[in-house]
């Protein structure tokens, strides 16, 4: 019942694919106040003065991404003890026995991952496709999809996003419920 109120208000809005429309309505639905806080976040740390703009929407998905991309990267070149650019499975031991129970399962896991060739070591491509595997698991295209469908909820249609218009598609929200 709520997921088709939020879809009524959504229908003033800007239209789109269903999708992306249904997943908004989800997000807005299940948790309006963290949606909210999410949205303004993301307003004020990736939009201009007058408000988020899709540009700044995939800034912020490129930023997260690399981030991710990167911290895959720092793992395996900690691993690299003799700076060869390659991570051997002794090399892997080593450093295993200096982590955690914990650090040691999940770098097990990914040095397996990424291991595409399964020969006991992790060449600088395999390293690359990890570190890109990765960036779309910290935020998939679903998820990216989301950010730029927040847009819809655009009232004067401008092309920016204002944290007043999310909180009064917020307040809809709440009104229509």
């Amino acid at each position: 019942m709520r997921l088709m109120m939020v879809l009524a208000v959504l229908a003033t809005t800007a239209s789109a694919g269903r999708a992306e429309e249904n997943a908004l309505a989800g997000a807005m639905a299940r948790n309006p106040e963290r949606f909210e806080a999410r949205a303004i976040d993301l307003i004020a740390g990736f939009g201009g003065p007058d408000g988020l703009r899709i540009a700044g929407i995939e800034t912020y998905i490129a930023l997260d991404r690399a981030v991710a991309r990167a911290s895959s990267l720092r793992r395996f070149l900690a691993m690299d003890l003799d700076a060869d650019g390659t991570v051997t499975r002794d090399e892997l031991a080593v450093s295993q026995r200096a982590a955690s129970a914990s650090g040691r399962g999940r770098m097990e896991r990914e040095f397996a991952a990424a291991d595409a060739d399964r020969n006991a070591a992790v060449e600088p491509t395999e390293q690359a496709a990890s570190g890109a595997a990765a960036a779309l698991a910290a935020l998939d295209e679903a998820e990216a999809g989301l950010l730029r469908a927040m847009l819809r909820l655009d009232a004067d249609g401008d092309g920016a996003l204002t944290a007043a218009e999310v909180s009064a598609a917020i307040a809809r929200l709440d009104q229509a419920t």
